[in-house]
């Protein structure tokens, strides 16, 4: 059979609906180990992408703290320290307030907490916290929220930083600090 004849044949089959595909070539072996090993690379990229973008928001850095403190019974002076004398009524209002040396980028949360000694967990602090837009915190209550406290530790930073009330306590906690998030603290002296 030439040629000529083949293709005939293969003419009259078309038009009979008798052709049958013409056969796929096997993929080189290069091709194939490209294929395996695409599948686990954009597997780990997908992975990458995934661990970054959970990372959480970046917060801003948070400026320099001070700290003054006073008792609101009669010309005390401020200081950074809470100076309690013996016979102050428990009733005695005190007054914490923490000024940022630049207004922060954002906005900032504050939690309070009291500690009584070295080895006491962080308890809330029954006072009032009041936020400035220009990132100062106020703090006013009574000295009857301090019994048997050596000292207030204030959790400040940007919201998504410091986290929720628990992460805030684990801060006061350990009382660790960082670019984001401060922990300020104000020893807590009985005179």
């Amino acid at each position: 059979m030439t040629d000529d004849d083949a293709s005939a044949r293969t003419g009259e089959a078309a038009r009979q609906g008798t052709v049958s595909p013409p056969a796929k070539r096997p993929a080189s072996s290069w091709r194939r180990r490209l294929v395996l090993a695409a599948g686990p690379v954009a597997l780990a990229a997908a992975m990458v992408v995934y661990v970054t973008s959970q990372s959480g928001p970046r917060a801003p850095e948070l400026p320099r703290y001070t700290v003054t403190a006073q008792v609101m019974r009669g010309a005390a002076e401020a200081s950074p320290r809470l100076r309690i004398e013996r016979d102050a009524p428990r009733a005695t209002r005190f007054e914490l307030l923490l000024r940022p040396a630049t207004a922060p980028d954002g906005k900032v949360v504050a939690y309070a907490f009291t500690l009584g000694g070295p080895a006491s967990e962080p308890t809330p602090l029954e006072a009032r916290i009041e936020l400035a837009p220009e990132g100062a915190v106020k703090l006013t209550g009574n000295l009857s929220a301090l019994d048997g406290a050596s000292e207030i530790r204030i959790v400040v930073g940007a919201p998504a930083a410091v986290g929720k009330f628990d992460d805030a306590a684990a801060r006061a906690r350990s009382g660790s600090s960082d670019r984001h998030v401060h922990v300020v603290t104000v020893p807590v002296d009985r005179d």
